[in-house]
């Protein structure tokens, strides 16, 4: 297929944040609090709960997406919350991670682009109340202090003990000491931030690649690409390996760090690219995307988040219960439907893992 008629995947690689990652930068992110696109309207915990362990989920990506259509998704903005605990994922994973997209258009009156051009009433419009914890909206308070808000008794309960708040609660405590100890609990809850930044894959790598799948992988076996699955790494030495893994192996070799790719990018493209799956199988069918509920659009592949992000969010990998993916496919609504007064728009999320059958690890003696 002709280079024109075909996107470019925009890969995105994880660094430690230069400067905060503040919601006015409309910043693309891993864990820490979410910049939230729409700061008066947050979620709450109970919208974003894990079904199984029922204990508030913790943001694990948000990618700043604006789009061109409709008006009001002039900003966009995708969160990923997921839950922490691994167990839960291995006794359902379908319940524990949530996909949200919230979007505003290009005059709103919370990022003006002029702020001069807001009237005084806009420029005091209050903000929503966050959680000291997780950022997620504060709708408990503490009963002594009265001075901070938690969004669920579980983390009241952390930032309690872990945030040192049982000592600092009516008492007069230097700012700094406070938040120390505020980043200590959040360092426990969630997940570590860094920045999301991104750069296009390159059209010739695409199409060597397209190429290669038309010859039927004849040389994909010779691949030496590595896995990295959390701290080890492996090596395939057998050719009794599925197509689709060694499609994806041969892919991300010239980028072995990329930790997430986004796909949605030519609306106007005879062919955008779809999902680089990790194995022939898992894979969903047309009744695990569901169309949009609101305006009966299809729900297309937007981005994937790839196994490697796993190595930042400093998870023991040697615990059975460690969370672990192949990768995660963010699927959202193509016509970016807007509903009045409904400021976040559930998505869906599809996992799927390396196969056991089709793949013979082998870990690298080295």
């Amino acid at each position: 297929m002709a280079a024109s008629s075909t996107a470019v995947v925009e890969l995105g690689f994880a660094e430690p944040p230069e400067s905060p990652l503040i919601a006015e930068n409309f910043p693309s992110k891993i864990g820490g609090r979410p910049a939230w696109l729409n700061p008066e309207h947050i979620l709450l915990a109970d919208q974003v709960r894990c079904e199984v362990c029922c204990k508030p989920m913790i943001l694990l990506v948000q990618l700043y997406t604006p789009e061109d259509y409709p008006p009001e998704a002039f900003h966009r903005t995708i969160y990923v919350f997921c839950c922490k605990n691994g167990s839960c994922h291995k006794i359902a994973w379908q319940k524990s991670f949530k996909v949200f997209r919230s979007q505003l258009p290009k005059d709103n009156i919370y990022w003006a682009e002029n702020e001069s051009s807001l009237d005084n009433t806009t420029k005091k419009k209050p903000f929503a109340k966050q959680c000291i914890v997780c950022g997620l909206l504060g709708s408990k308070m503490c009963g002594k202090c009265n001075q901070v808000n938690y969004c669920s008794k579980e983390h009241q309960i952390e930032h309690w003990t872990s945030g040192q708040h049982k000592i600092h609660c009516n008492t007069i405590s230097t700012t700094s000491i406070i938040e120390e100890h505020n980043n200590q609990c959040r360092k426990l809850v969630l997940f570590p931030e860094f920045e999301i930044v991104t750069e296009q894959e390159g059209r010739d790598q695409e199409e060597e690649n397209e190429d290669g799948e038309r010859d039927g992988d004849n040389n994909s076996s010779n691949s030496k690409a590595l896995v990295p699955v959390g701290d080890e790494i492996y090596e395939n030495t057998s050719v009794d390996v599925d197509k689709a893994f060694l499609k994806f192996q041969k892919r991300i070799e010239p980028h072995p760090e990329q930790i997430l790719r986004y796909n949605r990018l030519e609306y106007e493209s005879e062919k955008n690219p779809g999902p680089l799956w990790v194995s022939d199988i898992d894979k969903p069918t047309v009744q695990d995307i569901n169309p949009c509920p609101h305006c009966g659009q299809e729900r297309t592949m937007e981005f994937q988040i790839l196994s490697t992000l796993l190595n930042y969010l400093e998870i023991n990998h040697l615990q059975q219960s460690s969370l672990d993916w192949g990768t995660l496919l963010i699927y959202s609504c193509k016509n970016n439907c807007h509903i009045e007064n409904m400021y976040y728009i559930n998505e869906i999320l599809w996992r799927q893992n390396f196969s056991d059958d089709g793949l013979k690890w082998k870990r690298d003696p080295k």
